[in-house]
């Protein structure tokens, strides 16, 4: 298993094709119910899928809920989500340790629908 844990800069240069990911969004105070929202993440050396999400919060949607929040190891679980790559619905992963490649298309769910509090962000 390869983790990646690194703080990424501006002056990474954009390799290759966007990243696309579909998140499911959900504010019990504000909507009806979860819809997905659809962000384009520049692909930049070694991102994982926690760091498309750190990406789309601090350069795109700082209203976008998840943990935010990484042991760097892979044993902490904050980052816990369901992520479908490509077409392929992966089980409960931890963001950190989910590798992607330029052109990679997500659709991220948060782990517990039942369980949630917003967005990303679930009771445990």
């Amino acid at each position: 298993m390869s983790l990646i844990l690194r703080l990424e800069t501006d002056d990474e240069p954009v390799i290759g094709d966007p990243i696309v990911a579909n998140i499911l969004r959900f504010n019990p105070s504000s909507d009806n119910e979860p819809q997905f929202q659809r962000y384009v993440i520049p692909y930049r050396h070694r991102m994982s899928v926690f760091t498309i999400l750190r990406e789309i919060y601090e350069h795109q949607d700082p209203t976008l809920a998840f943990r935010n929040q990484q042991c760097g190891r892979g044993i902490c679980g904050n980052c816990h989500c369901l992520v479908e790559i490509n077409g392929q619905k992966q089980k409960l992963v931890k963001g950190c340790s989910i590798p992607l490649k330029p052109g990679d298309r997500l659709v991220i769910y948060p782990m517990s629908q039942e369980n949630l509090i917003r967005d990303l962000v679930t009771t445990f």
